[in-house]
């Protein structure tokens, strides 16, 4: 495990701000590519929190799953419904934004308050099969097989979701026309 060092915090914060800032970006862009590249961006930072507490298997599946899996499936369902460009943020009027920079504003300051005020709750570096794949392996298909299973079908139905969103809601026939004057 990373020792608590200068390096070890600056390096948190700099990835942690990397997920903040993409989370934030995911939901003011309007532009729908946009914000999903921000939403790979916020999964990536998610990845390098995981591999900075030593769990490099869940590192590694987030960064297979989610951009790898998920997000090219999202980016396909963007590219198919190919809607029209938007303003890049959207935030509308100065009372929007008066609200939001307050609730960030309020947000920073209870998460610094909490962040500095806490002790550790365990300062031992965590067991080595923390995190191994036969670790995860054996949690996955003995004491956490529901929840494993219970997620498939919603899952396996993500694929079928594409598909039907780029489906044209007209009749076949009033897409198939044909007139007189083409044929000559």
């Amino acid at each position: 495990m990373i020792d608590p060092s200068l390096g070890a915090r600056i390096t948190f914060w700099i990835v942690a701000a990397m997920v903040v800032g993409g989370a934030v970006l995911t939901v003011t862009r309007r532009n729908p590519v946009a914000s999903v590249m921000s939403l790979v961006a916020t999964f990536f930072g998610l990845a390098a929190c995981y591999a900075m507490l030593s769990a490099h298997f869940l590192a590694a599946l987030q960064v297979l799953l989610y951009p790898g899996a998920i997000m090219v499936l999202f980016i396909f369902v963007v590219m198919v419904l190919n809607r029209d460009e938007v303003e890049p943020i959207a935030w509308r009027g100065l009372v929007t934004k008066l609200i939001g920079a307050a609730a960030i504003l309020y947000l920073v300051v209870k998460l610094a308050a909490y962040l500095f005020l806490i002790t550790p709750a365990r300062t031992l570096p965590p067991p080595p099969e923390f995190g191994t794949v036969e670790n995860v392996g054996a949690l996955l298909f003995t004491d956490d097989l529901f929840a494993f299973e219970a997620v498939s079908p919603p899952a396996g139905t993500g694929g079928a979701h594409p598909r039907l969103t780029s489906r044209s809601f007209e009749p076949r026939a009033q897409r198939l026309t044909w007139s007189p004057s083409t044929t000559s």
